[in-house]
């Protein structure tokens, strides 16, 4: 049986979201264990969002586009439960999954709670590209603790997310990396198999480009408040993006062996890769690859305008004398 020393509360954030939110709140209402509220926090949707999630029985507020940060801050602070359970309104979740995870919160080492994140759109070839190379198929099927999770698939105590005090609401994205990071070097975050959420991931290349660009911002920002950490990215995109920068002034400015030696290195890393991903997972989506390894390389430079833009930020905080 389910704790019921626990009171729940679904955090569920939206903005134009009409084609897959019914999917979600149906979700969150047919859970084995009800949630006892619903916050939903919407930036301010012209869709037809709206007129979907108020035939529900939730609390809705909305948020003038100030960010992720801060709309999930906002959640937090009108949500009346111990335990937020975060998902976003692409995603569904399995009938058991607040039951999955308030087990759990009976050890108080426990500060949140995560599982799979499935992908159920596989029509989509970028989509499942994606999901391959963001380790989103074949998930683990073990329980373990992890430092870094996703509020796609999150429950956590709200004392927990108050004591670190909560999203950093300056970061492009990436708020969800920072704040379970700092909930980590006190707390345990613990992965359970069994917790899952179903997401429908980047549909076409236009959505995935534009979350991928902000994601490198935040990663920047991250690395001008806590350090060049590799828990927030692999190093090895900026490294890339630098090769593949030098290989193409190379052709300009130096001899011909250079560029060759450039190109040949960002070659072979291409194909090895390549192949190890077609080996294992066996799906044509892999052919993204000759798109995205270009691509990835050349955005993971927006690292560097986060950085820029997280030590400006770092330097008005402490003008401001403010922590955050």
């Amino acid at each position: 049986m389910p704790s019921e020393k626990h009171k729940v509360s679904v955090v569920l954030l939206t903005k134009n979201s009409a084609k897959t939110v019914n999917k979600s709140l149906e979700s969150i209402f047919s859970q084995t264990r009800k949630p006892d509220e619903v916050v939903v926090v919407d930036g301010n949707s012209t869709d037809g969002t709206l007129d979907i999630v108020k035939r529900y029985p939730v609390r809705l507020f909305t948020e003038p586009g100030l960010g992720f940060g801060y709309a999930r801050n906002l959640g937090v602070q009108k949500a009346e439960g111990d335990i937020i359970c975060f998902m976003d309104s692409d995603c569904y979740a399995e009938p058991d999954w607040i039951e999955k995870t308030l087990g759990h919160f009976d050890d108080p080492e426990i500060a949140g709670v995560t599982g799979p994140t499935n992908l159920w759109n596989t029509e989509s070839m970028v989509a499942r590209f994606l999901a391959i190379v963001g380790g989103r198929v074949q998930m683990p099927q073990k329980e373990f603790f992890m430092k870094i999770a996703p509020t796609m698939n999150l429950a956590i105590r709200e004392s927990v997310v108050s004591e670190v005090d909560g999203f950093d609401e300056t970061l492009v994205r990436c708020e969800d990396t920072e704040l379970t990071y700092n909930v980590t070097k006190r707390y345990k975050i613990v992965y359970d198999p069994e917790a899952v959420m179903w997401f429908r991931g980047s549909p076409n290349f236009k959505t995935a480009s534009k979350k991928c660009v902000n994601h490198f911002i935040g990663i920047g920002q991250l690395f001008a408040k806590h350090g060049l950490n590799p828990a927030f990215v692999r190093l090895n995109l900026p490294i890339r993006g630098i090769l593949l920068i030098a290989a193409i002034l190379s052709l300009f400015l130096a001899p011909w062996y250079v560029p060759a030696i450039l190109f040949a290195i960002l070659f072979a890393e291409f194909t090895y890769k390549t192949v190890r991903i077609y080996k294992r997972f066996r799906d044509s989506s892999v052919a993204y690859y000759t798109v995205f390894f270009t691509f990835w390389s050349l955005v993971s430079f927006a690292i560097f305008y986060g950085y820029l833009l997280g030590l400006k930020q770092k330097n008005e905080r402490r003008i401001s004398g403010k922590t955050r």
